[in-house]
């Protein structure tokens, strides 16, 4: 029983993963990189956003009442979507070429930028779409029952797993050069399997342990939290944002091993 889970663990994904990570810190190290610049230009460029809008009320007023600067508002709103979709793109075309480098020789390939902006900007509109749609049925749950309410949350909380999931097949598929259309429809496909869910059992784990190990230093040090509240909470929020950021990051990786294990590498793709 233990030599069949050990050699199923060593003929993983997740141990591909893990031992990619391992003989190719640097990589890691330049997806940390380009992580932290993607945020930071994101912030940069919202906080201009937030500077130029108006905050004079008389403005919203005439806002509000005028069809002109409501459709020249919904103008710039999608503007500034786009804007940030072609920022993405160029990020995510260089972070999925190194995790490319974790399995293959690859040199970043520029010309793919256009193809990656409109993956992009597919997934975009269909996670709109699911938004809407969620908010929806958010509004017309809330005087149901609990049981209702309770089997809605479930369903939806699946239906974001593999919407995660299909970001993430989607973003390998391109990277080994497979086309969009073929690309969407594999990534279809696959969520619909269970080759990724022993990976979102790994991080429903380490997060509950995480949960866990939160509520018990409360219950231990309940006083000494409440005298340092605020650094205690300061603190707590980044160790929780680095936990997902790393969680996030290893799953990244992961998916493009499932991927690439489903659906091969294109030809043209394999020694770029």
């Amino acid at each position: 029983m233990l030599k069949k889970i050990k050699k199923k663990y060593h003929e993983s994904s997740f141990k591909k993963s893990v031992m990619s990570v391992k003989n190719k810190p640097l990589l890691l190290f330049y997806i940390l990189l380009l992580d932290a610049a993607f945020f930071a230009i994101f912030w940069i460029l919202n906080y201009l956003v937030n500077t130029a809008l108006p905050s004079d009320p008389l403005f919203v007023t005439r806002f509000q009442s005028s069809t002109m600067l409501l459709i020249v508002m919904f103008l710039l709103t999608v503007l500034y979507f786009v804007i940030i979709i072609l920022i993405y793109s160029f990020f995510s075309l260089i972070i999925l070429g190194n995790i490319k480098k974790f399995a293959f020789n690859h040199k970043h390939d520029l010309s793919l930028y256009k193809r990656m902006f409109f993956l992009n900007l597919v997934l975009f509109i269909m996670f709109f779409i699911l938004l809407v749609i969620f908010n929806i049925i958010l509004t017309l749950i809330i005087n149901k029952s609990v049981w209702i309410a309770s089997i809605i949350f479930v369903l939806m909380a699946l239906i974001i797993i593999m919407a995660y999931a299909f970001y993430n097949f989607s973003h390998s598929a391109f990277i080994l050069g497979h086309e969009l259309r073929s690309n969407l429809k594999q990534s279809f496909r696959n969520i619909f399997t269970k080759s990724y869910w022993g990976i979102i059992l790994f991080n429903l784990i380490i997060l509950g342990i995480y949960v866990l190990v939160y509520i018990l230093l409360g219950a231990a040090f309940g006083d000494i939290i409440a005298t340092n509240y605020t650094q205690y909470v300061n603190t707590s929020s980044i160790v929780s944002l680095v936990l997902i950021y790393v969680l996030y990051t290893f799953n990244r990786i992961y998916f493009f091993f499932i991927t690439e294990k489903k659906l091969g590498i294109k030809k043209s793709s394999a020694h770029d």
